[in-house]
């Protein structure tokens, strides 16, 4: 597959690179329309976010074809991933603060940073985002409008809706 550039720092190979998908043999590449919806997510929502933290954005789930949808633990057959709408990730260090910020604590308050630039930066749109303990899910449609939607997730596939107070007050 070529690579795709999508925005000055995401490209199409993160989103499709899945250990999983080759360790069964699956061929994961999008279709055209997921190709797209990628780009649309990347261009409103995953470079803005980059740009308003100042810091890497590590992708580590985006496109899933149906059979890797189905593999995942608490996949849903409605995922937006297998349309190419959604992307997990987690934020990453700059060189300068990789020594000094490498703890499991560290890396959450990172994400709790994005979690809440999300919610307060009207300029990053999303039709969905969630909070993990590890990672954050977030999604773009452009089809639709997008509802602005915040969940907790738990690592035991629970989730709980958040108001943008709720959400804010648990970060």
């Amino acid at each position: 597959m070529n690579n795709i550039s999508f925005t000055p720092h995401f490209e199409l190979r993160e989103f499709v690179i899945s250990q999983t998908a080759r360790g069964h043999g699956l061929d994961n590449t999008p279709p055209d329309e997921a190709v797209e919806n990628l780009r649309a997510l990347c261009v409103h929502t995953l470079e803005p976010l980059r740009m308003a933290l100042g810091l890497p954005i590590i992708i580590t789930s985006g496109y899933r074809c149906k059979a890797l949808n189905r593999l995942l633990v608490h996949s849903s057959d409605h995922s937006q991933h297998m349309d190419g709408c959604a992307a997990d990730f987690y934020v990453g260090h700059t060189e300068s603060t990789k020594n000094t910020e490498n703890s499991v604590a560290s890396r959450r308050g990172l994400l709790i940073k994005a979690f809440r630039q999300i919610i307060l930066d009207n300029s990053i749109a999303f039709d969905q985002c969630i909070i993990y303990p590890a990672f954050i899910h977030v999604s773009y449609v452009s089809r639709d409008k997008n509802r602005r939607k915040l969940i907790r997730g738990f690592a035991n596939g629970s989730y709980c809706a958040l108001t943008r107070a709720q959400a804010l007050v648990l970060v």
